[in-house]
């Protein structure tokens, strides 16, 4: 099955095999859509606007430009004319609103599927960029605990150093690298560019996937 779905990777060479989290494990757009709501609600209570238009206007944004891009509160604040005071006031509940939120997620049955099938031969390992309380919640709500060990978790907003991809700091914080597991021997998936860029840092073979689909 891995064969046939990720040809690139010689899967017998295998040793241990990692993933992001936001676009590789699960479509991230499940959560995009659920936070945006009450932060339109925030953002069209400044700039004078009716919830459903800017919550409208944040989708388009983040579809348009995806999670790497980090101003499109700022940019509906700006395109409203609002101060600069009172925007960065207002962008920073609006931070608070999105990193404490909880969502409700599900895996879709294929990427349960592979977990599975991997967990049985490899371990597996996450290195996740983002809020602590926040991915911890997402991995929470997608049950990824039954796949998951914590000591081969590793989340940028957790560690007390900066560790944010494409850095391979991550890597000095998960178990399996503590043993005798040689880097050319481990596979990384992800969907950005800076997985991409994390994994060669590391030293790790990468396999670009939407949502664990291969691109």
């Amino acid at each position: 099955m891995l064969k046939s779905l990720y040809p690139s990777i010689d899967w017998q060479n295998v040793k241990a095999v990692g993933f992001d989290l936001d676009g590789t494990l699960y479509d991230e757009f499940d959560f995009i859509y659920q936070v945006y709501r009450p932060i339109a609600e925030k953002l069209s209570a400044v700039v004078g606007a009716e919830p459903a238009d800017t919550y409208s206007d944040l989708l388009r944004c983040w579809l348009d430009k995806g999670s790497s891009y980090n101003r499109i509160f700022s940019d509906v604040l700006a395109a409203a004319g609002i101060e600069q005071g009172n925007a960065e006031r207002t962008i920073g509940e609006c931070l608070e609103l999105f990193r404490t939120f909880r969502p409700v997620l599900q895996l879709n049955h294929r990427v349960v599927s592979l977990l599975e099938f991997m967990a049985e031969y490899y371990p597996l390992f996450l290195v996740s960029d983002g809020s602590c309380a926040l991915q911890r919640a997402k991995f929470d709500a997608l049950g990824l605990g039954s796949w998951f060990r914590p000591e081969n978790i590793a989340i940028s907003g957790c560690l007390t150093c900066r560790s944010e991809k494409p850095a391979a700091v991550a890597v000095d914080h998960i178990a399996i690298f503590n043993g005798a597991c040689d880097p050319s021997e481990v596979v990384f998936f992800g969907d950005r560019t800076v997985d991409r860029l994390f994994a060669e840092a590391a030293g790790f073979k990468f396999v670009g996937v939407k949502c664990m689909w291969p691109v």
